[in-house]
């Protein structure tokens, strides 16, 4: 953590013990934003009208149920803790990457945005109405597409980059 406060910072100069430990942690998060990908994909589905029937259910399909509170409670408490503390750390690796400032602020955002909107899509298609599933369909690739830049940026910068001199 004290690499952080140094001004100037990049994470392609930390020493290489501290590069294995950042490339497990991304190794790691790499395995769980595809892990949810194929779980969103499976068990929600792809297309607007598979979203909807997930959260308030379906007249066409009888064992499409609409989703609990108590369990769109659940899912909201978790989700909201764990994808706070990945993207936590996630930008603080992909703020330490020389990548210009204003691209480091837009895929922060982005990451940011799009998980809010994840959060907060479900909520928005059970209680106000079903076109909010295009928001959560956008949220997943604005999850996946930061998440991609979170995770490469840094893994490139540690091992490919190299350091100047």
């Amino acid at each position: 953590m004290k690499d952080f406060s140094k001004k100037g910072f990049r994470i392609a100069t930390s020493s290489p013990e501290v590069k294995v430990i950042y490339t497990g942690f991304l190794i790691f998060a790499f395995i769980g934003y595809f892990t949810i990908a194929l779980l969103g994909l499976l068990r929600v589905g792809p297309g607007y009208d598979s979203i909807v029937s997930h959260y308030r259910g379906s007249d066409q399909d009888e064992e499409a149920f609409a989703r609990p509170i108590g369990q769109m409670l659940e899912e909201a408490h978790f989700h909201a803790f764990m994808e706070g503390l990945i993207l936590l750390v996630l930008t603080h690796l992909f703020i330490g990457a020389s990548v210009h400032r204003r691209i480091k602020t837009a895929v922060v955002l982005l990451a940011f945005g799009s998980t809010l909107t994840d959060l907060a899509s479900p909520w928005l298609i059970k209680y106000v109405a079903p076109g909010f599933a295009y928001l959560q369909m956008t949220s997943w690739i604005g999850m996946e597409t930061s998440a991609l830049l979170l995770i490469g940026v840094p893994l490139y910068e540690m091992w490919f980059k190299g350091e100047k001199k």
